[in-house]
């Protein structure tokens, strides 16, 4: 019975008593949450045990942890990854998690968080690493390199009449999936809501916030289409301009004269792509190192993100005095900025309270990209297929801007509902790494 105290002394620390110096772990949080439901219940439990056992303090409670208690443990000096990897040690099988733990499996559990917790019994060796989440972060962003990189590279079918119409759709794709990302997964992540709202509310709130920014933009739209009233749009090049002169002429200058010759607006896009690039490694390395699932989820919306600004920034490259070859490596070589910033958010991200800082980081840059780059851009893709439609001396009608805007549209909500789905059953996908 007193080894139950611990989890009480655990859960008055997270009701703000913090004159005992206790901090709450994600995987105490998880097993409180999780395992004992409600505060209302643990509250009278607590009254109880201090009655049954004439404790006057609630300090001395850990105190009746001894040192035989920890070691029928078995499993001392043990770190646990979740409340799941913690019971299925001790051998703890429920049918259903909603259930409460019994008493006994308690008495178990009690031990362990206390050896953990006072005894510092959870001490990672020196120079431990978590290779397979390192491995698969490097994956990751080599796919996101590669993607932007096979984004470029299609450019010069850029004039096949279906080929706008396809990037309307990945642009659609990756506005819904930037917002869904910044308001379903990371934004939570930053505030550790996942931990203790295990019916997922906040899942169901994200989505109508999302609701919202989609209803005033189809708003906008719709406006467009039948009052034909303007909405301001994004001067980001999707390769529409005629750059086959260019594609097909030979340069005999080396990158070294190029790159001195080369316009200021070319400059300008190298740079930012590094800084985009070492933001995304930066982000992708430390949630690695936490969630291999969650490493996943972040790689979705950036894939989709540098498909079309990748396709852009080549034709602005190309532009700017670049021939198509070395284009293509400086643009590869302004995306491999993401590495140093993988490495350094993998070193960080080891660190207990470096995850949810970068968390907000991202879900603020991913958010504000979505809304404020994103949708100018996925509406100045609508008007440049007008524009083709004109100079083909064809009617741009009312039908015409509603498949447009539909095609638009199944990007963007094919996007949301990919980032809710893994946000709702992401754990189940975290299982499998």
């Amino acid at each position: 019975m007193m080894k139950l105290s611990l989890i009480i002394l655990i859960f008055i620390g997270y009701s703000s008593v913090w004159s005992f110096n206790i901090k709450l772990s994600r995987l105490e949080q998880n097993l409180l949450y999780s395992n004992l439901n409600n505060e209302a219940n643990l509250k009278l439990f607590y009254e109880k045990l201090i009655e049954s056992n004439g404790v006057d303090k609630p300090t001395e409670l850990h105190e009746m942890i001894n040192d035989k208690d920890i070691q029928e443990g078995n499993i001392q000096n043990k770190c646990f990854e979740s409340t799941s990897h913690l019971l299925t040690s001790l051998n703890i099988k429920r049918t259903d998690e909603n259930i409460n733990l019994t008493r006994t499996d308690i008495n178990r559990v009690t031990p362990i968080l206390a050896n953990i917790k006072f005894n510092e019994g959870c001490q990672k060796p020196k120079g431990t690493t978590k290779w397979k989440n390192i491995l698969f972060g490097l994956v990751s962003i080599t796919v996101v390199n590669l993607t932007a990189l096979f984004g470029a590279i299609i450019l010069p079918f850029r004039k096949k009449p279906a080929f706008k119409w396809i990037l309307s759709t990945f642009i659609g794709l990756a506005v819904g999936t930037l917002l869904g990302t910044g308001i379903f997964h990371l934004i939570p992540m930053a505030f550790s809501v996942e931990d203790y709202d295990k019916e997922l509310t906040f899942l169901t709130k994200g989505l109508i916030a999302i609701i919202i920014i989609y209803l005033f933009y189809m708003r906008d739209q719709l406006s467009k289409v039948f009052f034909h009233v303007q909405t301001a749009v994004s001067t980001h090049e999707h390769g529409d301009e005629d750059i086959s002169p260019i594609l097909h002429q030979k340069n005999t200058k080396s990158l070294k004269e190029n790159l001195q010759t080369m316009k200021p607006i070319g400059w300008m896009i190298l740079v930012s792509d590094l800084l985009h690039g070492f933001i995304d490694g930066l982000t992708i390395g430390a949630i690695a190192m936490v969630s291999i699932g969650d490493c996943l989820r972040m790689m979705v919306p950036i894939v989709c993100e540098e498909f079309s600004h990748k396709l852009g920034d080549t034709a602005i490259l190309l532009s700017s005095g670049l021939p198509i070859k070395q284009a293509l490596l400086m643009n590869f070589l302004s995306a491999c900025g993401c590495y140093p910033g993988f490495f350094l958010g993998a070193k960080l991200g080891q660190l207990e309270n470096f995850h949810p800082w970068v968390c907000a980081l991202a879900g603020g840059m991913f958010i504000y990209i979505g809304l404020a780059d994103m949708i100018p851009e996925l509406i100045s893709m609508g008007d440049e297929i007008e524009k083709d439609f004109v100079m083909e001396n064809k009617t741009v009608s009312k039908m015409l801007k509603i498949k447009i805007l539909i095609t638009q549209n199944l990007g963007v909500i094919a996007g949301i509902a990919i980032m809710f789905l893994l946000a709702k059953y992401g754990e189940v996908l975290s299982e499998y790494f």
